[in-house]
């Protein structure tokens, strides 16, 4: 017999309101005959729906406890389309209501998937559960919860702004300039688009670069002078690879047009390209860097940074590093004499880069020391 000597309450609960929407019945239904006969109207309004099992199986679960001489009454309550707060409320109220009909002395709730369990603390709070019933219909437990965890990533997905500008935006951007473009019979250019935005925003999220502006410009002022020096670097690298190439077709047209008719003459041509191409090229690379690494010690030193140092180090060694790479570059295209020139500018390099680091490195130990002390 029932604990207290009150009824047990069979109570099938449906959070998400399909009975309410697809039927003329209306929540709390308290009784046998009113669950049968919503259950019935369910399942023939929607057959594939799992909520008019739970009923019935609600109803059989009374039916059972009753010819085991247990007092029991059944009845069904209902939430609202969204199963969020206002879906929790509305249970909660509907069950109180039940409640109010009798001295229940426990519940028995029939559940037909996870989501309807999530409402067991608001049934807990107002009466014991003295068991769960739970039936499986048309789809296994693990995948409803699997589909469960994969609709909260999906909303997520497009709520969230820190997704949502990815997953949603960019998507949005490429389709908006795609259909414009073909309305203007430029598939093809729609389709370079569609690469230039994917690879834009490849690149900005690949390399944090968002991230990188948003601290830039959180340090100010100093974040205007890295930011300056960032973009003034990226745009003077853009030129080099066009200067490059200009020097190259302007120094050796001859091996520029064989190499683009035949591929494989790059292994005769090629060295020499490579060399036109970095004599061409390399002053503007190594203003680029210079630049940015300038920017840097600049808006390290007016924070007071011990980077500084670093910066330093680094501007030094591109002045010393670039002898020898434009000397290497006059080697491959075959002067004379070049190959000594470009031994002899290495060791010198070598040499002033180990006393530099040296130093560098001797002045930061003894830094420390006294702040040690």
């Amino acid at each position: 017999m029932s604990e207290q000597g009150g009824k047990l309450l069979i109570l099938a609960v449906d959070r998400d309101g399909d009975l309410e929407s697809k039927t003329k019945f209306r929540c709390p239904l308290y009784g046998r005959e009113q669950i049968v006969s919503a259950a019935t109207q369910l399942a023939i309004s929607d057959p594939e729906e799992a909520d008019a099992n739970a009923m019935f199986a609600a109803v059989r679960e009374h039916d059972r406890l009753e010819r085991q001489g247990e007092s029991c009454e059944v009845a069904a309550v209902c939430g609202v389309a969204d199963s969020g707060l206002d879906a929790d409320r509305k249970i909660r109220r509907e069950v109180e209501n039940v409640l109010s009909r009798d001295a229940f002395s426990g519940i028995v709730l029939v559940s037909d998937g996870v989501e309807d369990e999530q409402i067991l603390p608001i049934v807990q709070s107002l009466k014991p559960i003295v068991s769960v019933v739970r039936i499986v219909v048309k789809h296994s437990r693990t995948v409803e919860e699997t589909y469960l965890v994969l609709g909260r990533y999906l909303k997520m997905l497009i709520n969230d702004p820190r997704y949502s500008r990815f997953v949603i935006g960019v998507p949005g951007v490429i389709l908006l300039f795609a259909g414009i473009l073909i309305l203007f019979n430029r598939a093809f250019e729609a389709g370079i688009a569609i690469l230039l935005i994917l690879g834009t925003a490849f690149l900005i999220r690949g390399f944090s670069l968002d991230k990188l502006l948003t601290s830039m410009l959180s340090s100010r002022p100093y974040g205007y002078l890295r930011l300056f020096s960032t973009v003034a670097s990226v745009i003077i690298f853009l030129v080099a690879i066009s200067t490059g190439y200009t020097y190259m077709d302007l120094k050796d047209a001859y091996g520029v047009q064989q190499v683009g008719l035949n591929a494989a003459l790059f292994l005769n041509y090629g060295p020499t390209l490579v060399g036109y191409y970095l004599l061409g090229a390399l002053p503007l690379v190594w203003a680029s860097f210079a630049i940015y690494h300038i920017g840097a010690l600049l808006a390290h030193l007016a924070r007071g940074s011990p980077r500084v140092w670093r910066d330093g180090v680094l501007i030094v060694l591109l002045g010393l590093l670039y002898l020898p790479m434009s000397q290497f570059a006059v080697f491959l295209t075959g002067q004379p004499n070049s190959s000594i020139l470009l031994v002899s500018e290495v060791l010198v390099g070598l040499a002033a880069t180990f006393a530099l680091v040296t130093a560098v490195y001797g002045r930061i130990r003894s830094r420390a020391s006294l702040l040690k002390e």
